[in-house]
């Protein structure tokens, strides 16, 4: 539990760094993002400490499922420790930085790692019946998902320019990238969080979690973006829809559940707004332009661009799930 917390603060206080850099607030290693995501931190690094401390007190625990989640929350806290003071070097050695940076990538990716820990852990769990479980898993699978959309957005937006080093990717590369990772990986999560969780609703309110998290971090600190608010509504209540399907809530003799998932995939510009939008809208005006100076012309063209990702992200969706059921392995007293 005390690992989910930090977790939550890592993930908030990441994507609103994103946000306030693009905002073009002072850009200095402290900055409030900053101090949010590094309490997550340092609240990781309690939780693997005691992880490590139970282990080596216990070593029968490793013989339990759940200690796999126990080493990758461990693992993950490790990268972040050394993500946290390369940044700051990193920061003083190159000035303002963009998304994609080394110290960047390696703080994101321990914290990617530290949340499928939490999720793992918890998952194995579920079997002991304690009541906390179900509803942290709520939580840790709506943060996976936000952590999952954040790290590949480290290679599909163009904001990756710093000072002295530009990393922008290819738009196009990135525009394909996005187009496949961003619906397969949310439908992944979201099929494996209704499986898990064993009862409709469950699914509905880890997409409620994750868009919270993304409201507050990503659309709330910039006044121009609040636009996009009702536009979460629609993944919401389709999530409900997908989420009934795959707990047979809505009868379907076949392929219910790969409909849940392209029903999912097929949202992915929308779940992933505002920052998505600077991935496409750059097609659209070609006029160099790039970052949140974008988003205003993709609020105006979002009906069209979203009418046409629609497509490969439905189809991806669909894969997602035949992907799922084939290789991600749910306990029968799950299933």
């Amino acid at each position: 539990m005390i690992t989910l917390l930090g977790s939550i603060l890592q993930t908030w206080g990441g994507s609103w760094d994103i946000t306030s850099h693009q905002l073009g607030e002072p850009e200095t290693f402290f900055t409030p993002p900053h101090g949010v995501l590094y309490t997550g931190v340092g609240i990781g690094l309690i939780a693997a400490i005691m992880s490590v401390a139970v282990m080596l007190k216990k070593r029968e625990i490793l013989k339990k499922s759940f200690s796999l989640g126990l080493k990758l929350i461990i693992i993950g806290c490790v990268l972040q420790i050394i993500a946290g003071p390369s940044d700051y070097y990193w920061h003083e050695m190159f000035g303002t930085d963009g998304l994609l940076s080394p110290t960047h990538l390696t703080l994101i990716t321990g914290i990617l790692i530290q949340s499928v820990g939490i999720v793992i852990g918890l998952a194995r769990l579920i079997h002991k019946n304690f009541r906390v479980v179900k509803p942290s898993l709520i939580l840790a699978f709506g943060v996976l998902w936000f952590i999952t959309i954040g790290f590949i957005f480290q290679f599909t937006l163009p904001i990756s320019t710093g000072d002295t080093i530009d990393l922008d990717p290819d738009p196009y590369v990135a525009a394909v990238i996005a187009a496949s990772a961003l619906p397969f990986f949310s439908v992944l999560i979201f099929w494996s969080s209704a499986k898990t969780i064993g009862r409709f609703g469950g699914a509905t309110l880890v997409t409620v979690v994750f868009i919270i998290l993304n409201i507050t971090s990503n659309i709330i600190p910039a006044e121009f973006l609040w636009g996009f608010l009702p536009w979460f509504a629609l993944p919401v209540i389709l999530g409900i829809v997908s989420d009934a399907l795959i707990s047979i809530k809505i009868k379907i003799k076949r392929f219910g559940e790969e409909l849940a998932g392209a029903i999912i995939g097929s949202m992915f510009l929308v779940f992933s707004m505002p920052l998505i939008g600077m991935a496409y809208i750059q097609f659209h005006v070609f006029n160099g332009v790039s970052g949140y100076e974008l988003l205003p012309d993709f609020a105006d063209t979002l009906v069209t661009i979203l009418g046409i990702m629609s497509i490969p992200g439905a189809i991806m969706g669909w894969v997602a799930v035949k992907f799922a059921k084939r290789k991600i392995a749910i306990p029968a007293e799950l299933a």
